[in-house]
């Protein structure tokens, strides 16, 4: 299952490309990335991301077409290893609440260690609001998708079986979302995987699989 959903996620992206293409396209999107954990999102430059990947500014705009282009596309790469992190994290483990929660752990944990995701959350909360809602929210819609891929997996075990998979995914996502942009100090603790997980177990599972779980 898991290859068959990595590989669904990464269809189409880029469509396709020969090796070396995508050897420039992926330095490209890793310098995007230390680019904005260096500077921030709002100060991003094409000059400073080719300068940092080793090619012309020519060869960002042709491969990209402008800097939205570029944030787009490395937002929904690593959104596509966010949803691998979370296939690798449940990949093991047999009992549905728990993939639910193990899952949940495994997107916390990559937000809370991403150095972009944790600084943006931190010092440029509405530049993360915007990247989830971009290109017709295909950030939201892809967590969205992973989720209730998850819950259908659930359902077809005889779990959670009263709900919509699509809008319960949606819902968990924009949960998740949420989380990410909470200020701690102000909310619930969700500092360390413990701290998650027991939220998770705490809330997210009796709000999707009931209280008898």
């Amino acid at each position: 299952m898991k290859q068959s959903i990595a590989a669904l996620l990464a269809a189409g992206f880029f469509g396709s490309r020969d090796e070396s293409t995508d050897r420039t396209v992926e330095r490209i999107l890793d310098a995007t990335v230390a680019e904005a954990a260096a500077t921030g999102v709002a100060r991003l430059k094409i000059d400073a991301i080719a300068r940092r990947a080793g090619v012309n500014r020519a060869t960002v705009y042709r491969r990209f077409g402008d800097l939205d282009g570029l944030i787009e596309a490395t937002t929904m790469r690593e959104g596509r290893r966010m949803a691998d992190t979370v296939f690798s994290a449940v990949e093991n483990v047999h009992d549905h609440p728990s993939r639910l929660v193990e899952g949940f752990v495994a997107c916390m944990r990559m937000a809370r260690e991403h150095p972009v995701i944790a600084r943006t959350a931190a010092l440029e909360p509405d530049r993360l609001v915007a990247a989830g809602l971009a290109d017709d929210a295909a950030l939201l819609k892809l967590g969205s998708g992973v989720v209730a891929e998850l819950l259908r997996q659930g359902q077809s075990d005889g779990y959670a079986t009263h709900l919509d998979p699509d809008e319960a995914g949606q819902s968990i996502a924009m949960l998740f979302a949420a989380c990410v942009l909470m200020p701690t100090a102000q909310g619930i603790d969700l500092r360390t995987d413990e701290s998650i997980r027991a939220y998770a177990r705490r809330t997210l599972v009796p709000m999707v699989f009931g209280l008898s779980t």
